[in-house]
């Protein structure tokens, strides 16, 4: 599979599972006290550039999630989102990100399976920096290119790996859709 391909598949299961969230999501950010939006949950700049690349998302931009919230823009913010051009701006964007995944995973070494690559690529949105570290401090000792083992990798360590113990289960929930999807989608 080429690059392009790669990616196709990494936006595609991101949107299918809702890994990440759905089209019209605004969601207070894990982080602080911004919002986390759409089917990627963009946050800060990049919600931002996504906001300015919709019509009428300006009036969004720079703004914490508690002054959307008490402002009454959360609706009508997810009503934006979730519109035809929302969605269109969401899918270019994610599209970008997808292709930086794909570069970024090809320089873990020896990793080539496309459909590994498609499920790690799915992970990319957590961190891409942790993602590829995770896979690069583990080449040696599993085989990346085996779905069912790289799975595995991602549904027990990856929370810890990332320094995220508390989402361990919603991690396992993660692991297992995105292998559904990637095995549906390669077969």
């Amino acid at each position: 599979m080429q690059e392009k391909q790669l990616a196709t598949g990494i936006v595609e299961g991101i949107i299918q599972t809702g890994i990440e969230g759905n089209w019209g999501d605004v969601a207070r950010s894990t982080k602080g006290n911004y919002p986390s939006l759409g089917i990627s949950q963009w946050e800060g700049v990049r919600a931002d550039g996504l906001l300015l690349h919709i019509p009428g998302g300006s009036q969004y931009a720079g703004r914490t999630y508690s002054e959307l919230k008490q402002t009454g823009a959360l609706k009508p913010l997810s009503r934006l989102l979730g519109s035809q051009a929302g969605q269109q701006a969401q899918r270019r964007e994610l599209t970008d990100d997808a292709r930086v995944y794909v570069k970024s995973l090809l320089r873990v070494p020896h990793f080539q399976n496309p459909e590994c690559i498609i499920y790690a690529g799915m992970w990319c949105p957590t961190s891409t920096r942790i993602v590829r570290l995770f896979l690069t401090n583990r080449c040696l000792d599993y085989d990346l290119n085996n779905l069912t083992c790289l799975h595995h990798l991602f549904k027990t360590q990856y929370a810890r790996a990332a320094g995220v113990t508390r989402y361990q289960k919603g991690y396992a929930n993660r692991a297992e859709k995105t292998k559904f999807f990637v095995e549906k989608f390669m077969s």
